[in-house]
């Protein structure tokens, strides 16, 4: 059993402080922009600095996210390797390996890397909740919406024939 010692504990505290005051903050309409970059600083001197507390991976999955909507998706792919590459028993390890994919094919523009990525995600969880899904966004990978509709036309109309068949 892992057990925090006195300065890991205080830093715990220390962030779940720091998240409550940017809550608070959000519920009034309020972002303080340098509680957020010292948040996002913690998260990752946290992980750093307790390489085998799952709660780093917890951490940087939360910075991971904050770097996203921050508009930041290479930062956002950094952390979310890191989770991978790091911590290979916490559960949001897969979510990592599929959000790479996700930001590199939603928000970087890179659908190689992001086919990279789903692919090995298929291969190391080909039984994960979110596999199916993966298999979908996969086999989707650079159509256009137009492309999409067409298809999904198309599938409907021989459903129905189908259907009208029996």
């Amino acid at each position: 059993m892992y057990s925090c010692n006195p300065k890991q504990a205080w830093q715990k505290r220390a962030i779940e402080n720091e998240e409550r005051a940017l809550m608070d903050g959000a519920k009034k309409g309020k972002v303080d922009t340098s509680l957020v970059n010292g948040l996002l600083k913690d998260y990752e001197t946290f992980a750093d600095n307790y390489p085998t507390d799952t709660t780093g991976a917890n951490y940087l999955f939360k910075a991971a996210d904050f770097y996203r909507y921050m508009h930041k998706p290479l930062r956002s792919i950094e952390l979310y390797s890191k989770i991978y590459d790091h911590y290979p028993t916490v559960t949001k390890r897969p979510y990592s390996l599929f959000l790479q994919g996700f930001i590199y094919e939603n928000e970087v523009g890179n659908p190689h890397a992001a086919k990279n990525l789903y692919e090995k995600f298929l291969e190391v969880y080909p039984e994960h909740p979110i596999a199916k899904d993966v298999r979908t966004t996969l086999s989707n990978l650079g159509k256009t919406p137009e492309q999409l509709i067409q298809e999904f036309q198309e599938k409907a109309q021989q459903d129905s024939l189908m259907l009208a068949d029996k």
